[in-house]
């Protein structure tokens, strides 16, 4: 996904960043990027998770502000990290009467954190090209987090079915595999992990489901709702997932992922 920030910058200073400003952005501008950065389906991420209210978290990446005001909401203080001066901005601009919210430049080497979002592994926030870069970025995060607390990734997979499909990858971010993530978790020794399945997937989620509570066959639908979808399709995913629902391999060839590792 392309950075728009200074295309959101113009449109808060058009709209404003009040709720009906963005919603009218929202109705009179085009655009998958700008539904992604201002769209409040992207809440659904994680909106059903339970914070605590005197908890801290660290956001990596700025990601337009799509995901920091519900953390505002959900904990006592929120941090952004972000290299680009005007990602920060465009937080800055959307939550302007915000005092429990600071913001880093460069990713801090001590921490203390409750909570530790990444709502995409973008490539620039990345030291290096790789999985073993992802993985050294992840593992620097885990340090970061108090003991008890929690790393929270979302993104893509790599062999999700959109990919087959006819779906482009995201070239401005990482797409990992199951594989990939199982073998993380034991090399940062979390000492529990939790998975999910946001559906479409993790950047406009209408449905997440869980290892407890898996799809059915014919309960995914209307897959085209991501925006970013080919325009031609080799076949339906809606049918493809039927199948995969039905012999037990959803969660290998789910679109997108979340992911929840706990700290000892």
């Amino acid at each position: 996904m392309k950075d728009i920030s200074y295309d959101i910058l113009d449109l808060l200073e058009q709209y404003g960043p009040e709720a009906k400003g963005i919603q009218k952005a929202l109705e009179e501008q085009e655009g998958a990027e700008v539904l992604y950065a201002l769209s409040p389906i992207r809440e659904n991420l994680i909106e059903w998770y339970d914070w605590d209210p005197e908890g801290t978290a660290l956001q990596i990446g700025a990601d337009y502000g799509a995901l920091t005001g519900l953390l505002l909401r959900g904990v006592r203080e929120v941090s952004v990290w972000d290299p680009r001066d005007e990602d920060r901005e465009v937080v800055r601009r959307r939550y302007p009467e915000a005092n429990t919210l600071r913001y880093f430049k460069e990713l801090p080497e001590t921490g203390n954190w409750d909570y530790i979002l990444v709502p995409d592994l973008r490539k620039d926030l990345i030291p290096g090209e790789g999985e073993e870069a992802v993985n050294l970025l992840l593992e620097k995060l885990f340090g970061l987090l108090k003991p008890g607390g929690k790393l929270m990734a979302a993104g893509f997979n790599r062999i999700g079915l959109r990919f087959f499909a006819g779906a482009e990858a995201d070239q401005e971010c990482e797409a990992l595999t199951w594989r990939q993530i199982e073998a993380l978790t034991g090399r940062l020794g979390a000492s529990s992990i939790r998975r999910y399945y946001p559906v479409p997937d993790h950047r406009l989620p209408t449905a997440v489901y869980s290892d407890r509570r898996l799809p059915k066959k014919g309960e995914l639908t209307n897959l085209s709702v991501a925006y970013d979808r080919p325009g031609y399709r080799y076949f339906s995913e809606e049918a493809g997932f039927d199948e995969l629902c039905r012999e037990g391999l959803f969660r290998e060839f789910a679109d997108s992922y979340l992911v929840i590792w706990e700290k000892p």
